[in-house]
């Protein structure tokens, strides 16, 4: 099992944290479509499913000669209602709140990712570290 699932088992499910994502779209126009794509699919409680649909299929989403063709494949393969999320990706309907989410990461430092921050002391992990270091971290957290 990897850290993330195991976080999300031991720590979000169980309400002692909250993960929160902030979109990173640093890799140009792609990045904030594949954002708004992330975003449109949770309007219909699709949000990470999309997320690891685009993780996983990444050579699809930088390599396709149609990104939003490509995404309204990821769409159908998830069950959404393609025509709401069509209407909402030509809408561009969650473009400011991936610009803002940008933003804010930015002002926060973040370059890259992943990047996770702690608490109240704001203790800071950047890059994949195995589950030990941020049960350490989250322990102290949730601790104090």
């Amino acid at each position: 099992m990897e850290t993330e699932p195991k976080i999300i088992a031991n720590y979000v499910m169980a309400g002692k944290v909250k993960l929160v994502y902030r979109h990173l779209a640093q890799i140009g126009p792609a990045s904030l479509r594949t954002a708004e794509a992330s975003e449109c699919a949770a309007d219909q409680g699709q949000f990470w499913p999309m997320h690891d649909t685009l993780y996983a299929r990444q050579d699809e989403v930088y390599g396709a000669a149609d990104l939003d063709t490509a995404l309204a494949g990821f769409a159908q393969d998830l069950r959404l209602d393609t025509e709401v999320f069509k209407e909402c990706m030509q809408s561009h309907k969650h473009l400011e709140d991936v610009q803002a989410d940008y933003r804010a990461a930015q002002a926060a430092g973040v370059r890259s990712r992943p990047v996770f921050d702690f608490g109240p002391n704001g203790q800071r992990i950047i890059g994949a570290q195995p589950f030990p270091v941020f049960q350490k971290l989250l322990d102290a957290a949730l601790a104090s």
